[in-house]
């Protein structure tokens, strides 16, 4: 993959710029894209990146906008609404999709799209962001590290406010009633909402 052949969708975002600036100081050259078109233009001419902007509700722009990518990095949620347009694009143009979700929905959508996947030769990854690597990561080690154990709870603490999409995936998730899912005996099951608090 040439360098400038990856994408970054949702760019202008909080996480999307984050990992711009990251990129960069990585010596890598991605291209910035997403639909308001002054910020990602903005921040693509601060960091002297390439821009393109598209909305994901025009199937035809989002093709167009993908030209010439391996790989895009979906960062723009709430990927309820966001995965499946860029997913579907992504799939009509042989372009690999990476994204940041933390919904289960999004992960259970798109492996449902497994075999379609395949067919266009596409890998379809959701979760690549904070919600899993980290956490998978940390239970692989400490399950090396102490083999025997029966029980691993995990708890984050955060150091600064939530982003602007983050909060409002939130919000859209508890006004839809659909609570969060914990991992029993290795299955997803449902609980509600605030289920369980720790001191």
């Amino acid at each position: 993959m040439q360098p400038s052949q990856w994408m970054i969708y949702g760019a202008n975002g909080y996480t999307g710029a984050l990992t711009a600036r990251m990129a960069v100081a990585q010596g890598l050259r991605p291209v910035l894209a997403g639909r308001n078109a002054d910020a990602v233009e903005a921040l693509a001419a601060e960091l002297g990146l390439d821009a393109r902007v598209f909305d994901l509700t025009d199937p035809a722009a989002v093709d167009a906008g993908l030209a010439e990518m391996a790989v895009v990095l979906h960062c723009a949620g709430p990927f309820t609404r966001t995965s499946k347009p860029m997913a579907d694009a992504c799939l009509r143009t042989g372009v690999h999709y990476l994204d940041i979700t933390g919904e289960i929905n999004v992960f259970e959508t798109l492996a449902a799209r497994d075999d379609e996947a395949k067919q266009a030769g596409v890998m379809l990854l959701p979760g690549a962001g904070f919600d899993v690597v980290p956490t998978d990561c940390l239970a692989a080690h400490l399950h090396r590290r102490l083999p025997t154990a029966t029980r691993l709870v995990l708890a984050f603490q955060a150091l600064s406010d939530v982003s602007h999409g983050t909060a409002t995936t939130v919000i859209e998730q508890m006004g839809q009633g659909r609570g969060g899912m914990v991992r029993r005996d290795g299955q997803l099951v449902a609980v509600p909402t605030a289920w369980k608090t720790r001191e």
